[in-house]
């Protein structure tokens, strides 16, 4: 047997240990696989082990993250800091080894995958960032970005739409530095793909615009290495490669679905050993594979060296712009207090009007921001003042097509790649088909921001369809998610500003109608949540608190209360998380918790705002879905009206025993 099918075999069977010893995992893709992730990193990959977000590496996305007990053993093998104590902790609490791969838990996982397709649509936004790190960074006498970014995915990832979505803007955008590795076993969980996936896979990724290849035989590493590098050579389409192997490669499961996620058991796994020609206890390497790993690891030594000359030689030739990449990629705080003077408002703006100025106003301060929208940005209004991508290579606007998972994906991508950060758009109620991809946001602390606008049942005459409900309330239970509804110029430049500053997913929720502009400042904003109208002397009756457009709704009501001899305070909160955040005495000078009559206005679902009325106080909301009508007409039929509100807070009052003032 030659040298690089002992190494083959040794993952294997390093990756079986793994799964028998947490006596859970994934045994099929782990023996069918092996070969391609050998290939890749014996002969392929431009990375750093020791240097592990090397800014110029090639990335690598496991896209079928099922597949992590090999990915983590062949880590292991090429230099990754993850030793055989950590292959052990395998799916163990605590451990840098999780079921699947993890961004920032696991050393050289350049994606958190599992969620099938979107890890495909990750390598997407990579390949994207690439080329728009070149395209801002290389001069014509020195080339700093020019990766490759390799995913591989099975037949899961490509029946998930959101993989097709992403390749077909892949294939518009001829990213040529993306190769798709398909890990063709024609075996999913239930059984194999017969009735289910029957069509010419090579001809609908052709149709796509990409370079295909197959590999017939998945075992053979040459074949493997020869597809690749003729993929390379290919300069205006990304290359889709077939790779045809055998689910649970040797064992006596090969090519049952059974392989999939099943145990193989101590004697199979003794038959699979011998049949492999894999002799050493679990966990140990024979001493010859274990000595040709360490002489290819060398190889990425050359690989680091050249990275650091490049880099070098880019910092003398171009100092202003080498600084720029450093900060670009090191990150910074950002404050936008300025901003508050600096743009005038003379007159009432909607807030996806008061987003695209204040997002404009940042974006030529933050010059790495790259904006996006799935068809929608003439409507959400958010883009930077500059050309699309897709159009002009300078460009930072992205026309990602009516794909909105998509766009939440290869934002995640984006980010990943780092340097970049970016702003996404839609209507709120779109945000649904997003909410996969914004989970993975926040779970890799990714720097993404989403700017929803239409953000309720204003919305009108378009209908429930188009007409956000519950989606800020589910938006705000994913945890490391920031949702900001500002109702105000400042409320809209704290919303960017601490979104910019906030590791995982943002999301901004503007209004299409028109907003009342009050004064508040930066300083209160930033809270997340503070007093906007304050009770007048004498004893407080109660607190209303309301978000976005709604703000203006409880200064009217407000008003009313007061002549009626009822004497309130007004608290916008554009954001829960961030008020939650706040010290506890912070929160009680806001909201004393001996008041008992607090109220929420909020043209949305109510659920989240039990948390601050409690049992005694009332949530004035839409627990329901919108209609096809006229904003007011849909206000009256949801009783989010200045009299039907004032008239439920003052009979709340009066059942709680607070004491009525009759003069202010």
């Amino acid at each position: 047997m030659d040298i690089e099918s002992k190494n083959v075999n040794a993952l294997r069977i390093l990756a079986v240990d793994m799964i028998e010893n947490a006596k859970s995992g994934h045994p099929g893709i782990a023996l069918g696989s092996a070969p391609i992730l050998y290939s890749l990193y014996s002969k392929i990959l431009n990375v750093v082990p020791d240097e592990p977000d090397n800014i110029l590496r090639d990335r690598f996305v496991l896209s079928a993250g099922h597949g992590s007990s090999i990915y983590y053993a062949t880590l292991s093998a090429f230099g990754y800091d993850i030793s055989m104590q950590d292959l052990k902790n395998f799916r163990k609490l605590g451990s840098i080894t999780p079921g699947h791969p993890e961004v920032g838990v696991v050393p050289g996982v350049d994606a958190t995958t599992g969620p099938l397709g979107q890890g495909v649509a990750m390598a997407v936004g990579m390949a994207i960032a690439e080329r728009y790190m070149a395209n801002r960074f290389n001069k014509a006498d020195l080339t700093l970005f020019d990766n490759y970014t390799y995913t591989m995915m099975g037949e899961g990832c490509l029946m998930e739409g959101v993989s097709y979505e992403a390749l077909s803007l892949a294939g518009s955008l001829k990213l040529n530095k993306l190769i798709v590795l398909y890990d063709c076993n024609g075996v999913t969980l239930d059984g194999d793909i017969k009735n289910v996936m029957e069509q010419n896979t090579l001809a609908y990724f052709k149709s796509l615009n990409f370079n295909t290849i197959e590999v017939e035989d998945g075992n053979n590493v040459n074949q493997i290495v020869e597809a690749i590098n003729l993929a390379k050579r290919c300069k205006d389409k990304p290359s889709f490669i077939k790779i045809n192997t055998h689910i649970g490669h040797g064992s006596v499961l090969q090519d049952s679905h059974k392989s999939h996620g099943q145990l193989l058991g101590e004697e199979s796994v003794k038959a699979l050993r011998e049949k492999l020609g894999v002799s050493t206890p679990a966990f140990e390497m024979d001493k010859s594979v274990a000595r040709d790993f360490q002489i290819q690891r060398k190889r990425f030594d050359v690989i680091k060296r050249n990275f650091k000359e490049k880099l070098k030689a880019y910092s003398r030739a171009y100092p202003g712009d080498y600084k720029v990449l450093k900060s670009y990629i090191d990150g910074e705080e950002y404050n936008f207090e300025s901003l508050l003077s600096e743009i005038s408002i003379d007159k009432s703006y909607s807030g996806r009007e008061l987003g695209a100025i204040v997002l404009d106003a940042i974006c030529k301060k933050v010059g790495n921001i790259v904006c996006g929208s799935a068809d929608l940005s003439s409507s959400t209004k958010a883009k930077c003042n500059s050309t699309f991508f897709n159009d002009d290579k300078t460009g930072r606007n992205i026309k990602f097509g009516i794909r909105e998972f998509a766009m939440g994906c290869i934002s995640n991508g984006l980010a990943l790649y780092g340097g970049i950060i970016p702003v996404n758009s839609t209507f709120l109620v779109f945000s649904d088909y997003m909410k996969p991809a914004l989970r993975l946001t926040s779970l890799m602390k990714t720097k993404s921001i989403s700017v929803f606008t239409h953000d309720s049942i204003a919305v009108g005459e378009d209908g429930a369809t188009h007409q956000s409900s519950e989606q800020l309330s589910s938006l705000r239970m994913t945890p490391n998610t920031l949702v900001w509804r500002p109702a105000n110029l400042a409320e809209v430049i704290a919303s960017f500003e601490s979104s910019l500053n906030h590791n995982g997913a943002s999301c901004i929720a503007l209004s299409r109608q028109n907003l009342v502009n009050f004064e508040s400042d930066m300083v209160s904003a930033r809270k997340g949540g503070y007093i906007v109208a304050k009770e007048y002397k004498g004893e407080l009756n109660g607190i209303i608190i309301a978000t976005g457009s709604e703000v203006s709704l409880a200064l009217t009501v407000k008003e009313e209360l007061m002549r009626k001899g009822y004497n309130v305070r007004v608290v916008s909160m554009p954001s829960v998380e961030i008020f939650n955040l706040q010290s506890e005495k912070y929160r009680e000078s806001i909201i004393p918790s001996k008041i008992k009559s607090i109220f929420s206005i909020e043209a949305g679902n109510t659920s989240i705002w039990y948390q601050f009325i409690g049992r005694y106080g009332k949530a004035f909301g839409v627990d329901d879905f919108g209609g096809s009508a006229k904003p007011t007409e849909l206000f009256e039929k949801f009783n989010l009206t200045k009299e039907e509100i004032t008239k439920s807070i003052i009979s709340i009052i009066k059942r709680n025993g607070d004491k009525i003032n009759s003069l202010f």
